[in-house]
């Protein structure tokens, strides 16, 4: 597992260079930690949430940043354990915490678990302007001679999170069935 650091020194550094503006330190020296540097796009997902408010409680973190809720999110919906790996290493390595934790393999750990506990079926859906293929639930039940599927353009979804469930664990069930 990779080095850790808990570098107060650092951030006080890199929040000076944001202080002076000095645009070549904090290009050459980038913090993860910083909302300046990786500020926040976009609402995170609901699995992000439900991760973070368990981590800030149990494992003293304190913010978070774009930078992390990515590598989140590439833990949570990645299969291979090297690469889930990998994610969770850069999330740890890019939070902050209030005080230095005593053991980062234990963290490492207690994220995969974390995450095999919660981990679900579902996965990102498409962006509007790619196109997948779909079926009507009754085709998931045809045989494969008479299984039709249409390519087709998905409308814009409201932000329902049960009708999104629900969406993607039919698009799941139809993978499943080929």
């Amino acid at each position: 597992m990779g080095d850790y650091l808990y570098l107060p020194q650092q951030s006080e550094e890199h929040f000076a260079a944001h202080n002076r503006n000095d645009l070549d330190f904090i290009k050459l020296n980038p913090l993860p930690s910083c909302l300046i540097c990786f500020p926040l796009e976009e609402q995170s997902s609901r699995q992000f949430q439900d991760f973070w408010n368990w981590f800030l409680n149990e494992h003293l973190a304190e913010t978070y940043t774009a930078y992390i809720t990515y590598y989140f999110d590439q833990a949570y919906f990645e299969d291979n354990f090297e690469e889930r790996n990998n994610s969770i290493n850069q999330l740890l390595y890019s939070t902050t915490f209030t005080q230095q934790p005593s053991d980062f393999e234990y963290l490492n750990h207690q994220i995969h678990i974390w995450v095999a506990a919660h981990q679900s079926t579902i996965t990102p859906l498409e962006t509007e302007e790619e196109s997948y293929q779909t079926a009507s639930i009754f085709d998931l039940f045809l045989s494969e001679s008479e299984h039709s599927t249409q390519t087709v353009t998905p409308e814009p979804m409201a932000q329902d999170p049960m009708q999104a469930n629900i969406l993607a664990a039919l698009q799941g069930i139809q993978t499943a069935l080929g």
